[in-house]
């Protein structure tokens, strides 16, 4: 299982699989914008992945 599930959509958004919420609403991301990744693209890319407000709060900041 991986550990991050990444929004690569206009969002650009990382949520921690294993606290996922239902408010992440992690069915509304489509397909194609969906990457699911053992990579902390919050980590790879600070300035434009930003944490989930309910599953990555340390890493929130939009």
């Amino acid at each position: 299982m991986s550990i991050y599930i990444v929004n690569t959509g206009p969002n650009k958004e990382v949520h921690r699989s294993a606290h996922v919420e239902t408010a992440c609403n992690i069915h509304l991301i489509a397909p194609s914008h969906r990457l699911n990744t053992d990579t902390d693209y919050t980590v790879l890319y600070p300035k434009e992945y930003d944490g989930c407000e309910h599953c990555y709060t340390e890493k929130h900041w939009k």
